[in-house]
């Protein structure tokens, strides 16, 4: 009795523990199942056309549309649906011309240049280089005796230049005279500067008329 009661137990708590799980959610048969697959369209043109290079020109293309309308039910509580689709499809062509011969005599062409042509800055740096190398050191008495062989030429050239200036106030042409005496005092205005004065003087107030008179580079 006793082994017949616990069999009883046991098998009233698992039929109590079963009916506690919930029950498997199992797809009703016929359920409809949707699966989208890609759609692929192809049509080609046949043309010719002329385009230039890195042009590009229209061929033509294809429009498409479609609707649809679904209906569920009956009255006022009836479902319905719509849909609809717009499709375009075009055709281009472009061109690019790429010529490699033209490329490579470019490419050449720039790669000669950078290996024939010498840096400006480089070449300088050496000629400044050269130049300071060669150049010996001057000392203070060379540079005092090439600064009084300059005042010494200056002075010489002074002096012609009043010379001239000096004939030609005596043979009467105050114009030349005035020019000779002006370049003389470019040439060395510290020694020349009282004496070219007096003389520009002295032909300022010479007047026409007076050449028989006795000037004064005569009276001395």
């Amino acid at each position: 009795m006793r082994a017949a009661r616990w069999l009883l137990v046991g098998l009233f708590a698992a039929t109590a523990a079963r009916a506690q799980q919930p029950p498997a959610v199992v797809p009703p048969p016929g359920a409809a199942t949707t699966v989208q697959l890609p759609t692929f369209s192809v049509f080609t043109v046949q043309t010719t056309v002329s385009v230039p290079d890195r042009g590009a020109a229209y061929l033509g293309g294809i429009s498409r549309g479609r609707e649809g309308a679904t209906a569920r039910g009956a009255g006022p509580l009836a479902l319905r649906g719509l849909g609809s689709e717009r499709g375009t499809s075009g055709a281009s062509v472009h061109a690019t011309i790429t010529d490699h011969r033209a490329l490579d005599a470019a490419v050449l062409a720039a790669a000669a240049a950078k290996r024939t042509a010498p840096d400006k800055s480089l070449a300088k740096a050496a000629e400044l280089v050269r130049h300071v190398e060669a150049a010996p050191v001057t000392s203070v008495a060379a540079i005092r005796a090439e600064k009084a062989a300059d005042a010494a030429e200056v002075a010489h050239d002074a002096a012609e230049y009043f010379a001239k200036a000096e004939q030609a106030a005596q043979q009467g042409k105050a114009g030349v005279a005035r020019i000779y005496y002006q370049m003389a005092l470019r040439r060395d205005p510290a020694a020349l500067k009282t004496v070219v004065a007096a003389r520009l003087a002295a032909l300022a107030a010479t007047r026409p008329g007076t050449a028989g008179a006795a000037s004064p580079w005569e009276a001395r």
